[in-house]
């Protein structure tokens, strides 16, 4: 439920929503999810969110800046998490471990993320310097002698992305077989 903070202005209140925004993007990830990029509609998404339609315009300009502004903040969050990992113990499998619990919460958008990230060139070019950033500390954690780091920390990043979502879209795995497959990919570099 939201807050309600009474505004004065001249002799009339009004009941504002301090996390209007937050609310759109969470019924926006919903949306998308339940119905796909291309059926969902800024009505629906409006309705979800519990917000005017004219409020879903002040904070974003359209569909797409709602799904930049999604994927922007998990991949903040991813590229932190993955940061972290590696600077708390140096292990690439700690770090694939903590990217399956990153998906394993966030399945909605890493479905999202899978299906409509390479939908047009500015997508591409926003998702791709995203995993360039991302990947290039992982590349860096990668033994010799293996060449072309970069290419195998983006082989890490779908062979632990890709199986999550099957997991979590068929139930037939928890999470405890997803950790093993991160130590069997790992336990091959050494």
């Amino acid at each position: 439920m939201f807050k309600k903070n009474t505004i004065r202005q001249g002799d009339v209140n009004i009941l504002a929503k301090p996390n209007a925004r937050d609310a759109i993007l969470s019924a926006a990830l919903q949306e998308f999810a339940d119905m796909g990029y291309d059926r969902a509609t800024v009505d629906s998404i409006a309705q979800r969110s519990h917000v005017a339609k004219g409020s879903v315009y002040y904070h974003f300009a359209s569909k797409e800046a709602m799904w930049i502004a999604l994927f922007e903040s998990r991949a903040q969050r991813l590229r932190q998490i993955t940061e972290s990992a590696l600077k708390e113990n140096g292990s690439l499998e700690n770090m694939l471990c903590r990217w399956i619990d990153f998906f394993w919460d966030e399945k909605d958008f890493l479905g999202l993320f899978l299906s409509e990230a390479w939908r047009d060139h500015e997508r591409e070019k926003l998702v791709g310097e995203f995993l360039d950033q991302l990947l290039e500390p992982v590349a860096a954690f990668i033994p010799e002698p293996y060449r072309h780091k970069e290419w195998l920390a983006y082989a890490l990043f779908g062979a632990i992305a890709v199986p999550t979502l099957h997991a979590l879209k068929s139930g037939s795995q928890d999470k405890d077989s997803l950790y093993q497959i991160a130590h069997v990919i790992v336990s091959r570099f050494t």
